[in-house]
């Protein structure tokens, strides 16, 4: 029986950290679906995508809960910690 390997490859834009925020930060990075684009703040219109077998968008769209947990606040799009390794 031939040997088969797979890998499979995941990415997920976590939120800004408080030294981020405090910087005043733009996000450059898009998603839709598997695809992921970054674009470039200093050169308008210039934009790279790349398509990966999981996406996860965990930038915005959610809440602290009682615990301070993240979780959804509504956007079906938000990918808090339990949906991650659900999908693994």
């Amino acid at each position: 029986m031939p040997n088969v390997d797979s890998v499979k490859v995941a990415v997920r834009v976590r939120p800004f950290s408080q030294r981020e925020k405090d910087a005043g930060s733009k996000c450059v990075i898009s998603m839709n679906s598997n695809s992921t684009s970054i674009y470039d703040p200093r050169n308008p219109g210039h934009t790279k995508t790349f398509t990966f077998d999981l996406a996860y968008w965990s930038h915005s769209g959610f809440l602290k809960d009682e615990n301070g947990m993240l979780v959804s606040a509504g956007s079906n799009s938000y990918a808090g910690q339990v949906r991650l390794y659900s999908k693994s």
